[in-house]
């Protein structure tokens, strides 16, 4: 795991699923922050086939709401795929984008928080976040591109797939605060999920 655009990954042993450790996310964005800004854990993966699932644990503690569009999601980003060539209603691209995406949202958004071309959000909760317990979540990341994209890339460079705590378009006004941990994380073949609860 690493972190992009010089963020540092932090780990915890004193609030773990199990095992030893979990990633923690701190947010801790004071009342005069606006804009947007992203928390995060990510790994970069080049499988030879696309992989059928993502599972894993999320828990939240002290959730401060900064800003209606204060979430978390992971975001699953199939790079250069050579068999992805329309856009989201299925319309042929003159240029195919860089990379196709799906978004998931976890927790602490009900709508979609911005327009992007070469993401569909697929939610897997719409509530705020319930605080002090492990929740469980997965999804079939193979069968979502599917049905979303028309197909399962394939010919890609890489997948880089990220665990996000964020918010967007904040307002000066109200603090951002967050404690959020991942741990179990889990992308593999779906009949080998070792997290089924």
């Amino acid at each position: 795991w690493f972190g992009l655009h010089g963020q540092t990954i932090e780990t915890t042993t004193a609030v773990v699923h199990s095992g030893q450790a979990s990633a923690y996310l701190k947010m801790r964005d004071s009342a005069d922050v606006t804009g947007a800004k992203v928390y995060y854990l990510v790994q970069e993966v080049a499988p030879a086939e696309f992989p059928e699932l993502i599972s894993g644990y999320y828990r939240v503690d002290n959730w401060v709401r900064g800003t209606e569009k204060q979430y978390l999601q992971f975001v699953v980003i199939a790079f250069a795929p050579t068999n992805l060539t329309t856009d989201k209603e299925g319309n042929p691209l003159a240029e195919p984008y860089p990379n196709y995406q799906i978004r998931y949202p976890l927790a602490g958004i009900s709508e979609e928080p911005f327009r992007i071309d070469n993401a569909f959000f697929d939610f897997l909760g719409r509530e705020d976040p319930r605080q002090g317990e492990w929740v469980y979540f997965e999804s079939n990341i193979k069968q979502d591109f599917e049905e979303l994209w028309g197909a399962a890339p394939e010919g890609y460079s890489k997948i880089r797939v990220l665990f996000e705590v964020r918010f967007d378009d904040k307002e000066a006004g109200a603090p951002a605060e967050a404690d959020v941990y991942y741990d179990d994380l889990y992308m593999g073949p779906a009949a080998a999920n070792p997290n089924k609860p």
